[in-house]
């Protein structure tokens, strides 16, 4: 009996022990339980980076109104619906259906990068030097920052187009002199849609048009890439045309009207409005200088 009483304590001894052992871990787990007003941290997961799209900040091109939904600046009574102020804007070209999908190589200096316009304008240099004549006129040429144009390109462009003997200059008469600085006594400046409504300002161009606005031009590049649909194969004479057609306001020229069937059409005509029975020109007519 002594040795059955002895190996029930022993068992009894050692369960008592497994019951401590089991107290002891349970109690310590509740030590370490986090507190009810501690926040959460939820858990890491990976997130894929958003892609960029390529076209996001790039210019697109607006699209054109029908010329005969445009308002026509010239023949508005001063302060009517639709005019634009006399005193600030003197001419605008108007919008017609662009070439659509004309190609944007030299010589219209496109670079092969996408439009990425920032709203700033600084100036574009050229070393062209200007033919002796009885006035010289000095123009800042600018393009807008983040456009696509090779800038010194564009400027000796311009140049060129006019001081040509076939543009306002012809016989000596006067000279365009590219400079920096800031006191020229005009603008030119190639600008994307909506810095050219900004520059443009109070007439509503629309993201379509191109303007003279007292001392500054300005040429929207949707015009110097697209040109019109009738000018879709030619669009170096229409370059030609829109740079005279807006200096042609800032020497003081007004709107004219097509002579006659078969002739040029002379350039401050509103050509980008359509050209009627006259012919493809870029240059003032003999009865314009």
């Amino acid at each position: 009996m002594r040795s059955h009483e002895r190996v029930r304590a022993t068992n009894v001894f050692r369960l008592l022990l497994v019951v401590a052992s089991l107290l002891s871990v349970a109690t310590a787990t509740s030590a370490i339980t986090v507190a009810d007003d501690q926040p959460a941290v939820p858990p890491l997961t990976a997130t894929a980076a958003p892609t960029p799209d390529p076209g996001t900040s790039a210019l697109v091109l607006p699209p054109v109104a029908a010329a005969d939904s445009v308002p026509d600046n010239e023949g508005c009574v001063p302060g009517s619906t639709g005019c634009a102020p006399d005193s600030l804007v003197d001419a605008v070209e108007e919008a017609v259906t662009p070439s659509g999908g004309q190609s944007a190589a030299n010589p219209s200096c496109r670079l092969d990068t996408q439009h990425r316009p920032q709203g700033t304008t600084g100036p574009a240099i050229t070393d062209y030097l200007a033919p002796d004549a009885a006035r010289v006129i000095r123009v800042r040429i600018e393009v807008e920052d983040g456009i696509a144009i090779d800038t010194g390109c564009f400027a000796d462009t311009v140049a060129r187009i006019l001081n040509d003997s076939r543009g306002w200059g012809a016989e000596g008469a006067l000279a365009f002199q590219p400079v920096s600085a800031d006191d020229a006594d005009f603008r030119l400046v190639l600008a994307s849609p909506d810095t050219t409504d900004r520059l443009c300002f109070p007439l509503r161009t629309g993201g379509k048009y191109s303007c003279r606005n007292q001392r500054t031009v300005v040429l929207n590049v949707a015009r110097w890439e697209s040109g019109t649909e009738e000018y879709s194969e030619n669009l170096e004479i229409y370059r030609q045309y829109l740079v005279n057609h807006e200096v042609g306001h800032f020497l003081g020229h007004e709107h004219v009207r097509c002579p006659g069937p078969g002739e040029p059409a002379p350039v401050m005509m509103q050509q980008t409005k359509g050209l009627g029975e006259c012919l493809l020109n870029g240059w003032p007519t003999r009865d314009e200088r």
